[in-house]
């Protein structure tokens, strides 16, 4: 599974990495628009846009009945029928290129919420990095902070939960190295700081199938260190769009579904 991990955060260093150096909101947008069009082509090689157009036009033409001939009861009651089993035809052919942009796009989202959600610290900002570690290590661990940032408090254990918190203080700029270090052992991580807004991935964990969606970016913990992640409480990164501020969902949904239904005709597909 580290294989795995490691295969695909480089995959998509290199698909993401250039659009790291442009304002967020603009490599957002980019990213956005070019995955409205990979939803087309899934659709055009996934679906079967005449089906689609029969189904569709059945569902219309059966609401249509409703609506006119609304006082005949026995026509209304057909009309529903037929309308429910065209709707059940319609979503079941939609169903296939979903299933397909269900992977691949819950990575994509995945690696797109650690480069958009969060923003590196600013110089003089304070954050809380924690810890969740094995119960029988939990008083072991120390944290060391490299030069840019320094360590303010002593380790804070809540066993209940396993797990082991500090704050940090940006000094700064740049991305500086973090240790969890105890009995000889060495766990690293690494914190950003800027003066602009840019992403920064919060957590590093141990490689799993759920570590691929929860901190994909980052090299995954040896499984035999005893930590199972480490985060970085970073604050959210502000992206405004029209003096409003807006969640980099929103905008990768809103983005991509302008694309999408504005190429449709052109790719040959059928929503």
């Amino acid at each position: 599974m580290a294989a795995v991990h490691r295969a695909l955060a480089g995959a998509f260093a290199v698909l993401l990495g250039p659009l790291m150096v442009l304002p967020p909101l603009l490599g957002l947008t980019l990213v956005s628009a070019a995955s409205g069009v990979l939803v087309l082509i899934a659709f055009r090689l996934t679906s079967r846009p005449a089906a689609v157009r029969r189904a569709r036009q059945r569902a219309q033409a059966h609401l249509l009945a409703i609506r006119l001939y609304r006082d005949d009861l026995a026509v209304v009651m057909r009309s529903q029928g037929a309308l429910v089993r065209a709707l059940t035809r319609y979503v079941g052919l939609m169903l296939v290129p979903f299933v397909a942009l269900l992977a691949p796009f819950g990575l994509l989202f995945a690696h797109l919420d650690a480069r958009y959600a969060t923003r590196a610290l600013r110089p003089g900002e304070r954050a809380v990095v924690r810890a969740v570690v094995a119960t029988e290590t939990l008083y072991k661990w120390q944290l060391e902070g490299g030069n840019g940032i320094t360590v303010e408090s002593p380790p804070v254990r809540i066993p209940g939960r396993a797990e082991v918190a500090w704050r940090i203080r940006a000094d700064t700029p740049g991305c500086h190295p973090l240790a969890l270090v105890g009995d000889g052992q060495r766990t690293d991580a690494s914190a950003c700081v800027s003066s602009n807004d840019i992403g920064a991935a919060p957590q590093r964990s141990v490689a799993t199938i759920w570590s691929l969606f929860t901190a994909p970016t980052g090299p995954a913990i040896e499984d035999t260190a005893g930590i199972e992640r480490v985060e970085v409480g970073y604050p959210p990164l502000d992206l405004r769009v029209g003096g409003w501020q807006a969640n980099w969902v929103v905008v990768f949904l809103v983005v991509s579904a302008i694309v999408a239904f504005a190429l449709r005709r052109p790719f040959g597909v059928e929503f």
